[in-house]
């Protein structure tokens, strides 16, 4: 049944693509080119604006092309179809159709820790297929980040593998930071999770072994918020923000 489905999913998918209006007289040029561009205007958004489509023909044909009346690509066989009108009679085409983009790619190894600059990448080009969603899919989206594990040279980058740069280190001490208007509470803490500005960590209270979830905000410090750092999860306050704490209205 679901295999049955499938089937029907990609006639209909097929199908859609197939219909197009009727073009406008098509200029003079390779047959080629002129089914490629119109191919690319049928997938839309779908594929990013620099892809490149390369057409070969399954048979010769040198005839003149006034109009393409409509065009069908399959992406799982690699191959389209297509109706042209040349000399005012209707002719049906087809061949190979391979839809390539531009990816960045790491020129050399990089490390956890390092940021990636423009001149750690280079653009490749590949088939669609192989671009998959769960790749970064440009370069600008690189610069700046840090790997979260190596990254090889020349090798698509994983959506997930990097982020911003690491600036709370697993096991190493941080400062607990809780905002509340003009209250301001601080402890000591241990980050039993690494990570950059604006990441998820937790990280445990030394004083009270209590675990928090908070957000680092920059070097070395983590922002927490909710009840749980009204109680045991801030002891081992210094004296001065003990009393900040003390002496703050209670809220109603």
């Amino acid at each position: 049944m679901i295999a049955m489905l499938r089937s029907i999913a990609g006639r209909l998918a097929g199908a859609l693509l197939a219909l197009s209006a009727l073009a406008a007289p098509v200029q003079a040029g390779p047959v080629e080119t002129l089914l490629a561009e119109e191919l690319l205007g049928t997938l839309g958004p779908s594929v990013p604006a620099d892809a490149r489509v390369s057409l070969t023909l399954g048979a010769p044909f040198d005839g003149p092309v006034d109009q393409i009346r409509a065009i069908a690509h399959d992406p799982r066989g690699g191959t389209f179809r297509a109706q042209v009108v040349s000399n005012g009679r209707t002719v049906e085409l087809a061949g190979r159709a391979e839809i390539e983009v531009e990816m960045p790619v790491p020129v050399r190894r990089i490390r956890p820790g390092e940021i990636i600059e423009a001149a750690d990448l280079t653009l490749v080009r590949m088939p669609l297929e192989r671009a998959g969603a769960g790749f970064v899919q440009s370069a600008e989206a690189l610069v700046g980040l840090s790997p979260r594990r190596q990254m090889p040279a020349g090798r698509l980058v994983l959506v997930g593998s990097v982020g911003m740069p690491i600036v709370v280190q697993r096991n190493r001490p941080v400062t607990l930071v809780y905002e509340d208007g003009p209250l301001v509470l601080a402890a000591r803490g241990r980050a039993l999770q690494e990570g950059g500005v604006g990441d998820l960590v937790r990280v445990m209270n030394v004083a009270s072994s209590t675990v928090v979830t908070g957000t680092v905000t920059g070097a070395e410090t983590v922002s927490v918020n909710g009840p749980s750092v009204n109680g045991p999860s801030f002891n081992g306050l210094s004296s001065t923000q003990q009393a900040a704490r003390r002496d703050a209205p209670s809220k109603p």
